[in-house]
């Protein structure tokens, strides 16, 4: 516990899933956090439900994929706390499992948009504030599914947005490594996240055919990435930058 003790964090899609568990973490080892997302009255749901002290908790209403909201979400926590020193990427858009011969090139932009220019934008303007302190973490939650392509599902627009963070994720750590801001990337499998929950739930055939390619034989639980955020967030690591880490039950050793 305390391992992020007077730490300011931005989690970005922070109101719901796997961004409002990485933000109870946070809260529980010191850090104070800044939520963002696209719908205010989530983000205020949240801050009750996260911590009584709401000093701790800001709420930001902010489209990564507009570049306006990405510079007034930062200019809020500078204007709460004068500092960032975590920001963890986690809102994106999800997959839209058709095939691409399918796919209408808005549906192609509104999700490459978002997961790339959107992770671009946020990742750009942290950087910015972070070469000032000299000092800094970024995180990007990706997905398993940018190195392989899901079977089951029709592979797009997402699995080439989630293989671009990979990339993305390297260039910013060789750019910010001068200045000690370390820059890394979480590839989630199948986790028990409601989206999840309430799609297999109504796929008991498919449901059994994904659990059984995963070696764990069962979804993650997201508890598992909010700690494996606060670990890479944490002073503990100073040395890991630029990788991509897959933490996915060993689905993607077949």
């Amino acid at each position: 516990m305390g391992t992020l003790d007077g730490k300011k964090a931005i989690i970005t899609g922070g109101g719901t899933g796997i961004g409002f568990e990485i933000a109870s973490k946070f809260l529980a080892e010191g850090a104070d956090v800044l939520i963002a997302g696209r719908t205010e009255k989530k983000l205020l749901d949240a801050r009750e439900k996260l911590s009584s002290d709401r000093g701790r908790v800001l709420c930001c209403p902010a489209d990564i994929a507009k570049e306006p909201d990405v510079k007034n979400m930062f200019r809020a926590a500078l204007d709460g706390w004068g500092r960032v020193d975590i920001l963890i990427n986690n809102a994106g858009a999800m997959r839209m499992n058709k095939p691409l011969t399918d796919t209408t090139l808005e549906e192609w932009n509104s999700v490459i948009h978002t997961n790339i220019n959107g992770t671009f934008m946020c990742s750009r303007e942290a950087a910015g504030i972070m070469k000032k302190q000299k000092t800094g973490k970024i995180i990007n939650i990706s997905s398993m599914s940018g190195y392989i392509a899901n079977k089951y599902f029709h592979p797009g627009s997402y699995e080439v947005s989630k293989s671009a963070l990979s990339m993305l994720t390297k260039v910013f750590a060789l750019e910010l490594a001068e200045y000690k801001i370390a820059v890394n990337a979480i590839a989630p499998g199948y986790y028990d996240t409601q989206p999840n929950r309430d799609f297999f739930s109504g796929n008991a055939e498919l449901s059994s055919k994904v659990l059984d390619l995963i070696p764990r034989g069962k979804l993650g639980s997201i508890e598992e990435l909010g700690h494996l955020a606060a670990y890479l967030s944490s002073d503990a690591v100073a040395y890991l930058t630029g990788q991509t880490i897959i933490i996915d039950g060993g689905y993607t050793i077949w």
